[in-house]
């Protein structure tokens, strides 16, 4: 499996630059192709929510409505232009898309159809008030995601993976998805968390790595006070890990899916680069 097929949010912000980079990178390290898109949002929604549209005249909502689209229509080409740029600076071949922002739907189809979609903590739409979270998009995409913060990607990312366990089909799927990066990698650490100071060297799962060429470090840690999030945390950094591949977890809540704690944590604040899969 190769990331042959990326695709990346852009908005014409300049915290989307690393982004388009990243993705960037990773399609020049496959050989693929990267695609950005760009979520423009319809203002009569928006506007209509306030019901502001009531009290004006039609020529005043006419010339409002123009200008708004002209705005659109301008920060969607500033964004391509950044995003172009960064395809260019890889050499590597690119596509554009512009898609409705006004729901998530658009770029969750988008993203069933690519092998990588990289996105920020939070995905704004430019001129709306919409905002959708990068944990709540990958619960629905049914692929690997790519979280980067505004501070970016090391360059060459991926050289010292960090992969949280616990032997669960989330992140047993996780370890899957992330296999072109691993096997890649120059360093690739598992850690295990076991506050009960339960489990122990996990010479199935080091097999299992070593057939595909990774010799991983397996870590086990038994830290009682520190939350599970504040564990990987502290591991990244005393790794000097530059990627952390985890299972996004998810619980049941009446018919909908909502993230667990230590998946938001990580995702709201991302120490690293994160590679999520549900």
């Amino acid at each position: 499996m190769t990331y042959r097929d990326i695709l990346v949010q852009v908005n014409e912000a300049p915290a989307a630059r690393p982004r388009a980079v990243a993705a960037a990178d990773l399609a020049r390290r496959s050989g693929g192709m990267v695609t950005g898109v760009f979520l423009r949002s319809d203002f009569l929604h928006d506007m209509m929510a306030t019901e502001a549209l009531a009290y004006m005249s039609p020529p005043d909502i006419e010339a409002l409505l123009k200008s708004h689209a002209k705005a659109v229509e301008t920060a969607a080409e500033a964004a391509r232009e950044l995003f172009e740029s960064a395809a260019a600076e890889a050499g590597v071949a690119s596509s554009w898309l512009t898609v409705d922002g006004d729901s998530d739907t658009a770029l969750v189809a988008c993203a069933r159809r690519v092998d990588l979609v990289v996105l920020p903590p939070r995905v704004t739409v430019t001129m709306a008030r919409w905002r959708y979270g990068a944990g709540d998009l990958a619960m629905a995409t049914g692929g690997p995601v790519l979280v980067v913060g505004d501070e970016g990607c090391a360059p060459d990312f991926g050289r010292r993976v960090l992969v949280a366990w616990n032997g669960s089909r989330e992140s047993a799927r996780a370890l899957r998805d992330a296999w072109p990066l691993l096997i890649a990698a120059e360093k690739v650490d598992v850690v295990i968390v076991s506050p009960k100071g339960d489990g122990g060297p996990d010479g199935l799962l080091q097999r299992h790595l070593e057939r595909h060429g990774c010799k991983a470090n397996i870590i086990l840690d038994r830290s009682q006070d520190d939350a599970a999030s504040e564990v990987l945390r502290r591991q990244a950094a005393a790794l000097n890990s530059d990627l952390l591949v985890m299972g996004l977890f998810g619980r049941p809540r009446l018919a909908e899916l909502v993230l667990g704690g230590v998946s938001r944590e990580m995702i709201e604040t991302p120490p690293i680069p994160l590679l999520l899969s549900h």
